[in-house]
């Protein structure tokens, strides 16, 4: 497997204010291509501890994704840290140059130096073309690396990845083909239990390895292989655990469910208290969930509920919010509102405090 190193670049990374979803979704895009991730590190918009920790990772030779420290701004430290380190000058791409020029003058803004920086490369490198943005990107072969510098901004980045970066890999041949990996899906069912069921499948196999992880009450298995028969042995998974197989593939519960809505001419609705409207949000973060969602209600107090769901007040009464009963009543009443074919209702506590046996 080809060593890879993903590096991002932003003090905003570095202090813990955002997630790195960049390096995120690089990695688990490589793996999936048969890459070996080797490190993953965070630096900060600092040129000189950039520049040394360049150089210490590409003395190693392998894939290199950058992200971050491109653009206009005196956060551009990337192309000039690369130019420093392979000890190459920054020469200008007439086309990029030309480009960056007529764009900014078409905002009626200034073409200074400083953004005419954005079009220059180390020698010997090319620039990648930003599909969604301005700042483009970077790649250099040398030393027997390939590396990378792509836009920090997420969907700036995925577009460079998916349409640059990946086809570039395949073309030159990094990944290892002979890869396979699936991913299945379990519910009810502990992950003990499910964990000692596949060992005993996939003890049988050679060159088949397995782990499992487990969220919200529903496991992940991902199966790798490099030589082994991984069909049969997935496909002997999925028959002898059939009562608790799920779905499979790198898709969210959330994508699957609307395919099968959609497959079915099904629509939904959400009626949600604790939730506060996350449920709805998670359904309509997919797209085309307008063809099965019609909408839903967030009733944090009980005065919604009854008026605007018909929850009774003798049901509230009697078993409080949190409860099967009134849980029932607000999904009832969500697909009377909505005239949808199901409804989903939640309620609970979510709170500081947390929730309990009884009162989850």
């Amino acid at each position: 497997m080809t060593k890879t190193f993903i590096v991002s670049i932003g003090d905003e990374l570095v202090k813990g204010e955002i997630l790195n979803t960049n390096a995120q979704y690089i990695a688990n895009s490589l793996v999936n291509m048969g890459f070996n991730i080797s490190a993953i590190l965070n630096l900060p918009d600092d040129y000189k501890q950039l520049v040394f920790n360049l150089r210490s990772l590409l003395s190693q030779k392998g894939v290199f994704i950058i992200t971050g420290g491109l653009g206009g701004t005196r956060d551009d430290i990337t192309r000039k840290a690369l130019g420093e380190v392979f000890k190459k000058d920054l020469v200008l791409d007439k086309f990029a140059d030309r480009e960056l020029e007529n764009w900014y003058r078409s905002k009626g803004r200034e073409y200074t130096d400083s953004d005419r920086m954005q079009a220059r490369v180390p020698e010997g490198g090319i620039l990648l073309k930003n599909r969604v943005g301005l700042a483009y990107g970077i790649y250099i072969e040398i030393n027997e690396s390939h590396i990378f510098c792509l836009p920090g901004v997420p969907h700036e980045m995925k577009s460079m990845f998916d349409n640059d970066v990946v086809p570039m890999l395949r073309q030159k041949n990094l990944h290892d083909e002979r890869y396979k990996c699936e991913i299945l899906y379990f519910g009810d069912i502990a992950e003990y239990v499910l964990d000692k069921k596949i060992n005993g499948i996939v003890s049988r196999y050679n060159g088949i390895s397995y782990g499992t992880r487990a969220s919200n009450g529903i496991i992940r298995v991902r199966f790798e292989s490099f030589n082994g028969n991984l069909e049969s042995c997935v496909n002997e998974v999925k028959e002898k655990l059939s009562g608790n197989y799920l779905y499979s593939g790198f898709r969210d519960i959330s994508e699957v469910v609307g395919e099968i809505l959609t497959g079915e001419k099904f629509t939904l609705s959400t009626a949600e208290s604790c939730t506060a409207g996350y449920l709805a949000k998670r359904i309509t973060d997919i797209p085309g969930s307008s063809s099965y969602f019609v909408g839903g209600v967030v009733a944090y107090s009980n005065i919604i509920k009854e008026q605007i769901l018909g929850v009774s007040a003798e049901t509230l009464k009697r078993y409080g919010a949190v409860s099967e009963q009134t849980a029932w009543e607000m999904a009832s009443g969500a697909l009377n509102i909505f005239d949808s074919t199901f409804s989903i209702a939640v309620t609970g506590i979510a709170g500081p405090a947390g929730g309990s046996k009884e009162k989850p």
